[in-house]
């Protein structure tokens, strides 16, 4: 039996990269036979030291896989999940520096022992920016920790912008009580584990193809947006439960696509991309997809004339909700040419372009009513058809509550923006 390889794990912020940082990394390195290094991320430094370091995390990264015998960089977001980071890379032995000693012990029982190596003496990143006389470095620091400080006060109160590695899946709009508020736990945990189980995929596959980009979260968008053209074929020649399948594989896609545009961040093989443009079209996307399957829906019902009540509440569920997808659609516009164009007032903050808990679970709720009625047709009203076309409305119903609640975010965040 050959040789097993042993991983190695280590965790840092690597700002201003000093001999300390090269002496623990190859301390690390003799431990094993891969050494996989996680560098924290921009806010993750500011959360827990209110300090911002003097290097952006993409090139304080950079520098780290630059480094012979580091196999992998990873950005950390959070000092709690040290163990899912050792789980999720295969780590033998973890190496932190000694003054972490036995912090780490517990977290790590039966996943991985915790090596503490002495730092160097003498030297740090602190001691380094303050002998620094130009202090051309503090003044730059100083103008991203004022920029982490608003995104901290962003991220408290749901009102973050722009995409980065750093910022959580998925932030709340608002406060919710009783059903309301379980439903938004149990999908917020739902996506968190989808980003868990499809980030390893997503590391792995690559982005481009012979110069090709072929695997981004653009191409995942587009690519989820000529679902519709299928969906609605199967429910025009009775595919009843593929149409259904279709929908709910698209409502799969949206959230992939939210992972694939994370992990590429982390990684660095999205630089470059406008992110702006990028939470647009998904959410565009999201909405002229439910819009046309819907509307194939209701062109393709044999209405009966002898249940107009049944008829008249289908109805009236799909036209709310086609004038809310509309409403959102013209205010996420507006915001995105705004942030897109429009100088940034002076103590101003940009309109929300980023999906909240609220929106997204609208979505949820949009495709599972998508998904039920697509197996009532071609009569919503007969014996059969009934369980469906009545859970159906009950999803479409909780989708309008949550409409109004994602778009009275969007208007308050556009409020604040002037």
């Amino acid at each position: 039996m050959g040789r097993t390889e042993k991983t190695v794990i280590t965790f840092g912020t690597y700002d201003l990269f000093h001999f300390g940082h090269l002496r623990i990394i190859q301390r690390a390195m003799a431990l094993g036979d891969r050494l996989v290094v996680g560098v924290s991320s921009d806010a993750l430094n500011y959360e827990k030291k209110r300090q911002t370091p003097a290097v952006c995390e993409e090139q304080r990264m950079a520098l780290v896989a630059a480094l012979a015998g580091v196999s992998e960089v990873f950005l950390e977001e959070s000092l709690e999940k040290k163990a899912d980071y050792c789980k999720m890379y295969g780590a033998d032995v973890m190496v932190m520096g000694d003054d972490h000693k036995g912090r780490f012990d517990a977290m790590l029982e039966g996943v991985c022992p915790c090596v503490y190596l002495p730092r160097t003496a003498d030297i740090s990143s602190t001691a380094l920016k303050t002998s620094i006389s130009a202090n051309e470095l503090m003044k730059a620091a100083a103008v991203r920790h004022r920029a982490l400080s608003d995104a901290a006060d962003d991220r408290a109160t749901g009102q973050n912008g722009s995409y980065s590695a750093s910022n959580p899946n998925l932030v709340r709009a608002g406060a919710h009580v009783g059903i309301f508020d379980a439903l938004i736990r149990a999908h917020d945990a739902y996506y968190d584990l989808v980003m868990r189980s499809c980030t390893p995929f997503c590391r792995v596959m690559p982005r481009e193809v012979c110069g090709y980009t072929v695997f981004s979260a653009n191409v995942v968008t587009y690519g989820r947006g000529l679902l519709a053209v299928p969906i609605a074929l199967a429910m025009k020649y009775g595919a009843l439960r593929w149409a259904s399948f279709l929908v709910l594989w698209h409502d799969f896609l949206d959230h992939l696509d939210g992972v694939v545009a994370k992990q590429q961040a982390r990684d660095g093989r999205s630089a470059g991309d406008d992110g702006a443009f990028g939470a647009f079209l998904d959410a565009q996307m999201d909405k002229l997809v439910f819009c046309v399957v819907l509307w194939s829906f209701l062109l393709l019902c044999a209405w009966p004339l002898d249940d107009v009540a049944a008829t008249v509440l289908v109805v009236a569920t799909a036209a709310s909700l086609f004038a809310l997808e509309a409403t959102i659609a013209c205010v996420r516009t507006g915001d995105y040419f705004r942030v897109k164009y429009a100088p940034k007032a002076a103590g101003k903050k940009s309109p929300a372009l980023r999906a909240v808990s609220e929106g997204k679970l609208k979505q949820k709720f949009e495709s599972l009513g998508l998904s039920l009625y697509a197996l009532c047709l071609p009569d919503p009203t007969a014996r059969d058809a009934r369980p469906f076309a009545a859970a159906g409305t009950v999803c479409l119903w909780f989708a309008v509550y949550f409409s109004c609640q994602s778009l009275a975010h969007k208007l308050r965040a556009r409020a604040k923006a002037h």
